[in-house]
């Protein structure tokens, strides 16, 4: 246990003089050397996952002077399907890594007591795994420059709340609470809040622990400026913010700028790259840390390549993200883009048992996890109804596809009950497809059927 933490550390100290070093070069030279980091890593992959070996040998790439455009197009979909062929450390499995999800909620906690798991279904609705060792980890959580530091209006450990999905091994998660277990937890005080929370417990809660940092998804944030200024929530000590998950516009700044009376970093990340990019201090813009990861721009996708994740390889994954590149100027050698182009999705509210309004952040509803379940939609039927509509593996008996969406219905009244939405009524059909919007050709996660159910 003591090595292992000793070798984290020691990659963090390395990938902190990479990133100071990297920060001077010219783009050439940045490119020159993501072009040495991927030979590395396709020569790993060759070694020691079939199916990138299969892919190497049928198309005669050579690894010592491959490039990106060599390799086919990852997508979720072929990366859970060929899960096991993927990985490269023995042992790790799409079954067991869909054991540990189902027993374990503790962000914190690690499969076999040393990798880092992730689970997400993004905006696809697909669910997805993804796994890190320590290595991995401490090379895609590096920090970065983020500009100057704001005067503290206290002293002690700085005080971090993080308002989102707690509950189970999320990307934003999974990446804060991992402050606790560093060396970094001898210098920050963090407080996970959960946002299936209801509201007014939030509110209270904030009151008490007044934070200096309060970070979250963009719309959850909103929600808390209007009730700071409606004067239920009154944070005094705040000098940063920090958004996540959801694109931030230029009004979404404004607004909480204005609100909160500090300046706010828009972050870029993902379960599969985790920290991609943030926007420096006054701009809407996002500087993207590619050092470590390869960008291919789409006019309605991304193409990533992930340079740090050796126990996963993700060669040239796809992303449903809209990436908009500009001059990189004062930022180079890094690439910049648009403020991310991003979806948003409908956000659920109901009246909860006690006859007040609240909300369920589609954050929630997406990070739902059960084994078997490949892929969900959530649809609106009524003012307090919804229907949950699940693909199932297609290798489950017919035991287990019951038990997968009793184990759905188990999750949502969870969900609900922790909102004191009891009283919301929901029924779980499994579907053997769910079709994209034919009208954007995009997949919502969230459906309003309530027009449709009246009709």
């Amino acid at each position: 246990m003591l090595a292992r933490v000793l070798a984290g550390l020691l990659t963090t100290f390395r990938k902190a003089r990479e990133v100071r070093r990297a920060a001077t070069l010219t783009r050439a030279e940045l490119e020159a050397n993501q072009l040495a980091k991927f030979r590395q890593l396709a020569h790993h992959a060759y070694e020691r996952s079939p199916y990138y070996r299969k892919i190497i040998a049928e198309r005669g790439i050579d690894t010592a002077r491959c490039e990106p455009k060599d390799f086919p197009v990852l997508t979720k979909s072929l990366l859970m399907r060929h899960f096991d062929e993927i990985v490269t450390v023995p042992g790790i499995t799409k079954q067991a890594i869909a054991e540990f999800l189902t027993r374990s909620k503790d962000p914190n906690e690690q499969y076999l007591r040393k990798y880092r798991v992730i689970h997400t279904s993004g905006s696809s609705g697909e669910v997805g795994y993804f796994v890190y060792s320590p290595q991995d980890w401490a090379r895609g959580n590096a920090m970065r420059p983020r500009g100057a530091r704001p005067q503290r209006k206290r002293k002690g450990k700085m005080r971090i709340a993080y308002f989102a999905a707690t509950d189970g091994h999320y990307a934003g998660v999974t990446l804060v609470s991992s402050l606790n277990s560093g060396i970094a937890r001898l210098f920050i005080d963090l407080k996970l809040l959960e946002v299936n929370s209801p509201l007014t417990d939030t509110i209270a809660a904030l009151n008490e622990f007044q934070p200096d940092m309060l970070a979250g998804y963009t719309t959850a944030l909103k929600i808390l400026g209007e009730q700071q200024r409606a004067g239920a929530l009154r944070l005094d000590h705040l000098i940063y913010l920090a958004t996540a998950g959801e694109a931030t516009t230029e009004s979404d700044r404004a607004f909480l700028e204005q609100t909160f009376g500090c300046g706010l970093t828009n972050t870029y990340g993902c379960s599969e790259h985790l920290g991609m990019g943030g926007s420096p201090p006054g701009s809407s813009n996002i500087v993207l840390y590619d050092d470590d990861l390869i960008f291919e721009f789409y006019e309605d996708h991304s193409v990533i390549t992930n340079l740090f994740n050796y126990t996963l390889p993700l060669i040239r994954y796809r992303m449903a993200d809209i990436l908009r590149p500009i001059e990189s100027g004062q930022h180079a050698p890094y690439l910049v883009i648009e403020s991310l182009v991003g979806r948003t999705e409908l956000q659920p509210v109901f009246r909860n048992r006690d006859g007040a309004e609240d909300f369920i952040s589609p954050h929630t509803i997406n990070e739902v996890f059960v084994a078997g379940v490949t892929r969900f939609q959530l649809q609106l039927t009524g003012a307090a109804e919804f229907r949950f509509m699940v693909c199932l593996d297609n290798a489950l008996d017919a035991a287990a596809r019951n038990a997968a969406v009793e184990g759905v219905a188990h999750r949502l009244r969870e969900i609900l009950a922790r909102k004191r939405m009891d009283n919301v009524r929901f029924e779980v059909v499994p579907t053997d497809d769910l079709p994209v919007n034919p009208r954007t050709r995009k997949f919502q996660l969230i459906v309003d059927k309530r027009a449709a159910a009246t009709v």
